[in-house]
Protein backbone atom coordinates (compact mmCIF):
# COMPACT_ATOMS: atom_id res chain seq x y z
CA UNK A 1 0.00 0.00 0.00
CA UNK A 2 1.34 3.72 -0.84
CA UNK A 3 1.27 6.53 1.12
CA UNK A 4 -1.35 7.82 -1.20
CA UNK A 5 -4.12 4.53 -0.72
CA UNK A 6 -3.33 5.11 3.35
CA UNK A 7 -4.50 8.67 2.92
CA UNK A 8 -7.52 7.63 0.88
CA UNK A 9 -8.24 4.83 3.66
CA UNK A 10 -8.28 7.62 6.36
CA UNK A 11 -10.27 10.29 4.33
CA UNK A 12 -13.01 7.54 3.83
CA UNK A 13 -13.12 7.22 7.83
CA UNK A 14 -13.68 10.85 8.05
CA UNK A 15 -9.93 11.34 8.91
CA UNK A 16 -7.73 14.07 8.13
CA UNK A 17 -3.42 13.71 7.68
CA UNK A 18 -2.48 16.19 9.92
CA UNK A 19 1.48 16.73 9.56
CA UNK A 20 2.03 14.82 12.80
CA UNK A 21 -0.04 11.86 11.49
CA UNK A 22 1.67 11.91 8.53
CA UNK A 23 4.80 11.46 10.18
CA UNK A 24 3.55 8.72 12.02
CA UNK A 25 2.67 6.95 9.11
CA UNK A 26 5.62 7.44 7.18
CA UNK A 27 7.95 6.59 9.84
CA UNK A 28 6.03 3.02 10.24
CA UNK A 29 5.91 2.77 6.65
CA UNK A 30 9.66 3.19 6.56
CA UNK A 31 10.50 0.93 9.19
CA UNK A 32 12.00 -2.64 8.56
CA UNK A 33 10.48 -3.82 12.21
CA UNK A 34 7.39 -2.97 14.67
CA UNK A 35 8.71 0.39 17.00
CA UNK A 36 7.29 1.41 19.73
CA UNK A 37 5.48 4.29 20.65
CA UNK A 38 8.95 6.02 22.19
CA UNK A 39 10.71 4.48 18.91
CA UNK A 40 8.53 6.77 16.84
CA UNK A 41 8.08 9.88 18.94
CA UNK A 42 11.98 10.29 18.84
CA UNK A 43 11.47 10.41 15.43
CA UNK A 44 8.44 12.56 14.55
CA UNK A 45 10.47 14.68 17.18
CA UNK A 46 13.36 15.02 14.78
CA UNK A 47 10.96 16.62 12.47
CA UNK A 48 8.11 17.84 14.86
CA UNK A 49 10.54 19.04 18.14
CA UNK A 50 6.71 19.92 20.22
CA UNK A 51 5.57 16.71 19.43
CA UNK A 52 4.55 15.33 22.93
CA UNK A 53 4.23 11.41 23.58
CA UNK A 54 0.92 11.33 23.93
CA UNK A 55 0.15 13.13 20.60
CA UNK A 56 2.33 9.94 19.21
CA UNK A 57 -0.18 7.68 21.12
CA UNK A 58 -3.45 9.20 20.22
CA UNK A 59 -2.56 8.68 16.15
CA UNK A 60 -0.67 5.53 16.65
CA UNK A 61 -4.70 4.19 18.24
CA UNK A 62 -6.07 5.89 15.01
CA UNK A 63 -3.99 4.61 12.56
CA UNK A 64 -4.34 1.26 14.99
CA UNK A 65 -8.30 2.09 14.57
CA UNK A 66 -8.71 2.19 10.91
CA UNK A 67 -6.52 -0.49 10.18
CA UNK A 68 -3.16 0.44 8.82
CA UNK A 69 -1.05 -0.07 11.68
CA UNK A 70 -0.76 -3.09 13.86
CA UNK A 71 -0.29 -3.03 17.53
CA UNK A 72 1.40 -6.14 18.77
CA UNK A 73 2.60 -7.02 22.80
CA UNK A 74 4.64 -10.04 21.77
CA UNK A 75 5.12 -11.78 24.93
CA UNK A 76 8.13 -11.55 26.86
CA UNK A 77 8.02 -8.02 25.57
CA UNK A 78 7.66 -4.58 27.98
CA UNK A 79 5.45 -2.61 25.36
CA UNK A 80 3.32 -2.70 22.66
CA UNK A 81 4.95 -2.36 19.23
CA UNK A 82 3.97 -0.76 15.51
CA UNK A 83 3.81 -1.69 12.55
CA UNK A 84 2.49 -0.88 9.49
CA UNK A 85 0.21 -3.17 7.58
CA UNK A 86 -1.42 -1.71 5.14
CA UNK A 87 -4.12 -4.38 3.66
CA UNK A 88 -2.38 -7.30 5.01
CA UNK A 89 -1.55 -8.38 8.52
CA UNK A 90 1.45 -10.29 9.85
CA UNK A 91 2.62 -13.21 12.47
CA UNK A 92 5.38 -13.68 13.92
CA UNK A 93 7.95 -16.40 15.48
CA UNK A 94 10.02 -14.78 18.51
CA UNK A 95 12.92 -16.55 19.71
CA UNK A 96 12.76 -17.01 23.72
CA UNK A 97 16.56 -16.27 24.22
CA UNK A 98 17.68 -12.84 22.52
CA UNK A 99 14.11 -12.40 21.53
CA UNK A 100 14.45 -11.69 17.85
CA UNK A 101 11.29 -11.15 16.12
CA UNK A 102 10.86 -13.35 12.78
CA UNK A 103 8.03 -11.99 10.73
CA UNK A 104 6.23 -15.28 9.04
CA UNK A 105 5.30 -15.05 5.28
CA UNK A 106 1.82 -16.66 5.69
CA UNK A 107 -1.30 -16.96 8.16
CA UNK A 108 -1.73 -20.13 9.30
CA UNK A 109 -4.76 -19.94 10.61
CA UNK A 110 -6.70 -17.97 8.69
CA UNK A 111 -8.80 -20.38 5.79
CA UNK A 112 -10.00 -22.70 9.24
CA UNK A 113 -10.84 -20.41 11.67
CA UNK A 114 -12.77 -18.45 9.08
CA UNK A 115 -14.81 -21.06 8.20
CA UNK A 116 -15.11 -22.18 11.38
CA UNK A 117 -15.95 -18.93 13.07
CA UNK A 118 -18.32 -18.67 10.11
CA UNK A 119 -20.11 -21.68 10.95
CA UNK A 120 -20.49 -20.48 14.53
CA UNK A 121 -21.98 -17.25 12.85
CA UNK A 122 -19.14 -14.98 14.71
CA UNK A 123 -17.73 -12.45 12.40
CA UNK A 124 -14.14 -11.84 13.43
CA UNK A 125 -12.60 -8.68 12.61
CA UNK A 126 -8.81 -9.19 13.86
CA UNK A 127 -6.82 -12.20 15.29
CA UNK A 128 -3.14 -12.78 16.24
CA UNK A 129 -0.79 -15.63 15.95
CA UNK A 130 2.77 -15.48 17.46
CA UNK A 131 5.02 -18.78 17.55
CA UNK A 132 7.74 -19.01 20.47
CA UNK A 133 11.10 -20.77 20.03
CA UNK A 134 14.62 -20.02 19.67
CA UNK A 135 16.07 -18.62 16.18
CA UNK A 136 19.16 -20.93 14.68
CA UNK A 137 21.76 -18.71 16.79
CA UNK A 138 20.29 -19.13 19.85
CA UNK A 139 19.13 -23.06 19.44
CA UNK A 140 22.81 -23.84 17.74
CA UNK A 141 24.28 -21.97 21.34
CA UNK A 142 21.81 -23.82 23.00
CA UNK A 143 22.68 -27.36 22.03
CA UNK A 144 26.10 -26.62 22.08
CA UNK A 145 26.64 -25.62 26.18
CA UNK A 146 24.65 -28.45 26.90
Amino acid sequence: MTFDEALSVLKKRGQKMTPQRSTVLRILMESARPLTAQEVHREVTKLHPHVSLDTVYRNLTLLTDVGLVHQSNLQNRDVARFEFQGSEHRHYAICLNCHKTIRLDWCPVETKLMTQALRKQFAIVKHAFEVYGYCAECHFALSASA
